[in-house]
């Protein structure tokens, strides 16, 4: 406790006390240069260095501490820590009057803590403070000396990474619900395909239609979820932003509240990106829906753009991205803005703070998660009562030219052919039997790896299309694909997934499988790609 104490001999400083006699003139002015150079020390440390007293009242205050605060003495010597450099709260909701009243009856339990701080300004920043004791003739504690360092980069630092932490373990999580939900989902629509079909009963047959409408729904939701953890369905190609972005805002000028008023400031020179429109489309009608909500009383909403060079590899929240030309897209509202812990949470998936029924949460996840999958970056800036805005930058390419789209194919009679189906999930294999062969195809289904690939080295010749699960236990789709490949080279196959189009896919796709169908599937679509397939001449006739 000892080393934690600094005596304080006298409220006076030695140059006002009395005069020495001049027996003790050598000794007086030893005294007075040793506190002049204490003095200059403690005045010119670049540190913060602060005195108060054990209520709270500041009464001394260094240069540095002058600086870093914005006070000069006159300001601040005489008032309360809270409410001049220490908030009542922290951004956190950590209430600190407590924490300071603690400090000043026991610093000795406290001679070391981290807090928050506010400038005179009004900026917040994080110091770590260093607290001694202060004590009198009799050893009475009288207050308490603190040293401080301005920790805020570093803090901030840390606060992101934490940030990145999170949001990728919850992707991670999201992903793998959304892969599972994809199943049941595709086991629910696939049985109501089936009822569908084989009644004649009008009331079951729209209640099965109430059935295939409620899964769709629910994929919807999945979708964004696989969007967020960027394992969703997208497409790159080139594509005009400034065509979107008129797109979105003809699309809410028709739908949301007239008293908002939609301005578009359309600038960048080179709009074009390599990117998937539909997403790209639904990332900007989410920003802007969600400043529709902010504005219950109207406002004004505002989509601008402009080109911005990076010269060197720079953080942007959480996202990195490389040197190179970006397209910045603002989406700015008048609304109601954010309070900064409401900010730091806006991308978490089922964060909502909207009432019950109006929203999932995932509309800001989804715009996440498919800035991710266009290599960009996307920050929030808002105030509590200041409205809100974000920055979206995409890498834009340098080649404008259009890409010619696939026209839309006749469709020709359906084929009937010999189907081997791998899947883990039992009521996708039931449902896809029942369903398929009532089209008059014929079907085989397996549950396991080692069951396919006996079945596919005695039968290879006689099947027509193999479709694969891509994740199962022990082996998954990629695996299962390269050994059935090895069987044979020839082989036919198409990917289904919860996942769509992530890398594995891509990967599969350069080795050979023909095409990748995304989970839940209706019969229709499948007929659709083996149709193309026939067409192509990739399937043969039968």
């Amino acid at each position: 406790m000892a080393n934690n104490k600094i005596h304080i001999a006298s409220t006076k400083t030695i140059a006002e006390s009395p005069p020495p006699s001049r027996d003790s003139l050598e000794i007086y002015q030893a005294l007075r240069k040793s506190e002049e150079r204490y003095r200059e020390l403690v005045e010119h440390a670049n540190s913060i260095i602060i005195r108060w007293d054990k209520n709270g009242v500041i009464t001394f205050f260094n240069e540095y501490a002058q600086q870093f605060f914005g006070y000069t003495e006159d300001e601040i010597i005489g008032r309360h820590v809270v409410g001049t450099i220490v908030p009542a709260s922290e951004s956190t909701g950590r209430d600190l009057r407590p924490l300071m009243e603690h400090i000043c009856n026991h610093p000795e339990e406290h001679r070391y803590n981290v807090n928050e701080n506010v400038t005179k300004s009004g900026r917040r920043v994080w110091v770590a403070w260093t607290n001694k004791i202060l004590t009198d003739d009799r050893g009475e504690a009288i207050g308490v000396l603190s040293i401080g360092s301005d920790i805020t980069k570093q803090r901030l630092l840390e606060e992101e990474l934490r940030q990145a932490q999170k949001m990728q373990a919850i992707g991670e999580l999201a992903g793998g619900i959304a892969h599972d939900f994809n199943n049941m989902i595709h086991g629910i629509s696939g049985y109501a395909e089936v009822i569908h079909q084989i009644t004649s009963d009008s009331r079951i047959a729209e209640y099965a239609n109430n059935i295939l409408t409620t899964a769709h729904h629910a994929a919807e939701l999945t979708k964004q979820l696989l969007t967020f953890a960027r394992k969703g369905s997208y497409q790159l190609i080139e594509c005009n932003t400034h065509e979107i972005i008129r797109d979105v805002c003809a699309m809410l000028e028709r739908t949301i509240d007239r008293r908002i008023y939609i301005e578009q400031q359309l600038d960048a020179s080179r709009p074009h990106v390599m990117g998937d429109p539909t997403q790209l489309k639904s990332a900007l009608l989410n920003l802007g829906i969600n400043a529709k909500d902010a504005m219950p009383e109207g406002g004004s909403l505002s989509f601008s753009t402009s080109n911005v060079s990076v010269g060197e590899e720079i953080t942007i929240s959480d996202f990195e991205i490389a040197p190179g030309q970006y397209l910045l897209i603002n989406v700015s509202d008048s609304g109601t803005g954010m309070s900064a812990e409401i900010r730091r949470r806006i991308f978490e998936p089922f964060f909502t703070t909207k009432e019950s029924g109006r929203g999932a949460g995932l509309g800001l996840a989804a715009v996440y998660g498919t800035t991710h999958l266009h290599k960009g970056a996307i920050r929030c800036r808002s105030r509590e009562g200041q409205g809100s805005s974000f920055d979206l930058y995409l890498p834009i390419i340098r080649d404008s030219a259009r890409q010619p789209r696939p026209g839309a194919a006749d469709s020709p009679r359906e084929r009937k052919i010999h189907i081997m189906l791998v899947d883990d999930e039992a009521i996708v294999r039931s449902y896809s039997k029942t369903l398929f062969e009532m089209h008059g195809h014929r079907v085989e289904t397996f549950s396991t790896a080692e069951e396919a690939i006996s079945h596919y080295r005695q039968h290879f010749r006689e099947i027509d299309l193999v479709l694969l699960d891509m994740i199962m236990p022990k082996m998954d789709g990629q695996q299962l694909f390269a050994f059935l490949k090895r069987i044979n080279p020839e082989i036919r196959a198409i990917l289904a997934t919860g996942y769509s189009v992530e890398s594995k896919v891509q990967e599969i796709l350069a080795d050979g499988i023909l095409d990748c169908i995304q989970k839940p599937f209706t019969y229709e679509q499948l007929q659709q790609k083996i149709e193309k397939l026939v067409a192509e001449g990739v399937l043969a006739e039968p």
